[in-house]
């Protein structure tokens, strides 16, 4: 009994994650966005891994030290929709601006928000320049990619107004040029 010791816990006392938990944690997400078959394909681009690894690391550290990562999953896969439902859930402007330019082909990567374009689809009386003011996914359940659709505006003064919507990647012509402000 005099080896015996109890351990005392600090309030906001702690430890960083470890290499060894940053690399689990590294592998694992890996796995679970690889493209069946092919494990070196991913179903995300690697700035999506880039931008959710952080959170990732932090969660599977956080389930290792707790005790909540036991053998009662230990062989069990998160299943793919699992996976893609939480990369979906990922919004505001920068996840759709990678979401824009990562999960496309690099060679015809769409053009992000609040950059100018050039519309050429078939409304043909809106032909012009305008700014990409909103990216929206819309769900593909054979591929569990997204196909991505863009609203274009103008704007006056320093109001952007919507001129078309819904417009597909093929009907653009992204141009080196970003509204910096409003």
């Amino acid at each position: 009994m005099e080896n015996t010791r109890s351990v005392e816990r600090a309030e906001g006392t702690g430890a960083p994650i470890t290499d060894a938990e940053k690399e689990q944690a590294g592998y694992t997400l890996r796995a679970m966005t690889a493209k069946p078959g092919d494990p070196e394909a991913l179903l995300v681009s690697r700035e999506w891994l880039a931008l959710v690894q952080p959170f990732f690391e932090l969660g599977w550290a956080m389930g290792v030290r707790t005790g909540n990562t036991g053998m009662a999953v230990a062989g069990v896969p998160v299943t793919g929709a699992t996976v893609a439902r939480a990369f979906a859930q990922l919004n505001g402007e920068r996840a759709a601006d990678l979401l824009a330019r990562g999960l496309e082909d690099p060679q015809s990567a769409g053009p992000s928000i609040w950059q100018r374009v050039r519309y050429h689809g078939s409304l043909t009386q809106a032909h012009g320049t305008y700014w990409v003011c909103a990216i929206h996914a819309h769900g593909d359940p054979l591929s569990m990619l997204p196909t991505l659709r863009y609203d274009l505006c103008e704007l006056r003064g320093d109001t952007p107004v919507p001129v078309v919507k819904n417009v597909r990647r093929v009907s653009l012509t992204p141009l080196g040029e970003w509204l910096t402000a409003l």
